[in-house]
C-alpha cells in the first residue's frame, strides 16, 4: 500500500537542513565494508566530525520542536534523514536513547514508520551490548566476513521483521552480500573489532 499524500512540511527550514546533512554524508554511510577498512585515519576522523556535527544539529532541531521531526513537521524524506543521523549518533548513547524514545512516540502518532524505529532500536541495543531484535545491524570483520551483531530469538526474527515492515532476513542478507562482500553465518562469534554497517533504511 502506498503512503498517503503528504502536505508541505510545517518546518521547511529544518527539513532542508536534515536533507542537506543526509545528502553530504550519504556516500559515507553507504561505503562498502572493504573500502572502509582501507580508509586513512584522517578520512575516518573527518567522518566522525561530520557525524558529531549532525548530532549537534539534530539535538537542536528536536529541542526546538519538542518532538521527533516527523512526516507532518519536516516531510517523509527529512524524517528518514533524521533517522539516518540518529543511527550514527553512536558517540552519544544517552542522546541516541532519547531519540529512540522520541521516535517511538512519533511512530505511535503516525509520524514515522515501524521500520525506521526498528533500525534505531537495533542500533541502541547493539551499542548497549545487547542482542538486536530485527537483524538490521551488521559488522565487517577484519577477516573479510560480514555478519550481523547477535540477534535475540532467531526463530522469530522474520516474524518481528514482518511486523516492522521489513523484508525477510535472507532477502536483506543477499543485498548486503552483494554490496559489502561475503556474508558470515548467523552463528559465527565476534572475534575482531567491528566496522558497523546498517541495513538500508525503509522510508
Amino acid at each position: 500500500m502506498s503512503e498517503p499524500h503528504q502536505s508541505s512540511p510545517s518546518h521547511a527550514a529544518f527539513a532542508a537542513e536534515l536533507l542537506s546533512r543526509a545528502e553530504i554524508t550519504r556516500e559515507q554511510w553507504r561505503t562498502p565494508g572493504p573500502e572502509r577498512v582501507r580508509l586513512a585515519p584522517d578520512s575516518l576522523a573527518a567522518i566522525h566530525r561530520i557525524q558529531q556535527d549532525n548530532a549537534v544539529a539534530l539535538h537542536r532541531i528536536v529541542e526546538r520542536l519538542g518532538q521527533w521531526p516527523g512526516r507532518s513537521t519536516v516531510g517523509q524524506d527529512a524524517c528518514q534523514a533524521a533517522v539516518s543521523i540518529a543511527v550514527h549518533c553512536d558517540h552519544d548513547p544517552a542522546f541516541q536513547q532519547k531519540l529512540l524514545r522520541l521516535l517511538q512516540t512519533a511512530v505511535t502518532a503516525g509520524e514515522a514508520t515501524r521500520a525506521q524505529l526498528a533500525h534505531l532500536h537495533d542500533r541502541c541495543l547493539v551499542n548497549a551490548r545487547q542482542p538486536q531484535l530485527y537483524g538490521t545491524q551488521h559488522w565487517y570483520r577484519a577477516d573479510g566476513q560480514l555478519q550481523p551483531h547477535p540477534i535475540a530469538d532467531l526463530a522469530q526474527l522474520d516474524t518481528r521483521r514482518a511486523g516492522a515492515g521489513l523484508p525477510p532476513y535472507a532477502e536483506q542478507a543477499r543485498h548486503l552480500r552483494e554490496r559489502h562482500g561475503p556474508l558470515g553465518s548467523l552463528s559465527i562469534a565476534a572475534t575482531a573489532e567491528p566496522i558497523p554497517l546498517s541495513e538500508r533504511h525503509a522510508a
